[in-house]
């Protein structure tokens, strides 16, 4: 699903008041916002592993049965996890995706997990706040990086966005506009995009 019309809401909003985003959660989470006020619930099926209990403890299965039991889940969720994302770990999330309009949750213990065949669209965000240019190799660089390759792991069907935000234009010197060029050309199908305060409205 193209969501570019609503990451452009976001790093317009990102424009007009740079000094009201802090933390990368912050951003992530307006996405998220601006997504599910234009998207219809997903229907939601679920299974869980909280079938039984040790010495007096009641069966607490009855609390689980609760959380699968709710019949719709909104389309963008943050901070998202599952067994087969392929991320090398079942620890490691995403930290926005889009569901289909049809979810299938796996509770396990407490943790919710999802299938990737459930995802449309993930999304990684970085802000970089106090680095002033994007040099290659560097600890930023890699960072995006490492998000840019978790999205090219993830199956084809789905569309894949790295945003990065900064407080500074990062791509000011020949040499940083190669390394943002070199982020862009890093995974198939990753679409990434770099915003900062004097964007111009519309650009990436």
């Amino acid at each position: 699903m193209d969501i570019s019309p609503s990451i452009d809401r976001l790093e317009r909003r990102f424009v007009e008041r740079p000094a009201n985003y802090l933390v990368e959660a912050e951003l992530t989470f307006e996405l998220k916002e601006i997504l599910n006020d234009q998207l219809q619930p997903a229907r939601l099926s679920g299974t869980h592993d909280s079938g039984g209990s040790r010495g007096d403890i009641p069966n607490h299965s009855e609390y689980a049965d609760a959380v699968i039991s709710t019949e719709s889940i909104d389309r963008a969720h943050c901070e998202v996890s599952g067994t087969n994302f392929g991320l090398g770990s079942s620890q490691m999330k995403l930290d926005l995706v889009l569901f289909d309009e049809e979810v299938h949750l796996s509770l396990e213990g407490g943790s919710k997990k999802f299938r990737a065949e459930d995802l449309v669209t993930a999304v990684e965000v970085k802000f970089i706040k106090n680095a002033k240019y994007l040099r290659e190799d560097s600890k930023r660089f890699n960072l995006i990086a490492d998000d840019i390759d978790r999205l090219a792991g993830l199956p084809d069907y789905v569309d894949t966005y790295c945003l990065a935000f900064g407080n500074f234009d990062l791509t000011r010197r020949p040499d940083t506009e190669e390394a943002l060029t070199s982020l862009q050309q890093r995974g198939e199908g990753v679409e990434v995009r770099h915003t900062h305060p004097r964007s111009s409205e519309g650009s990436n």
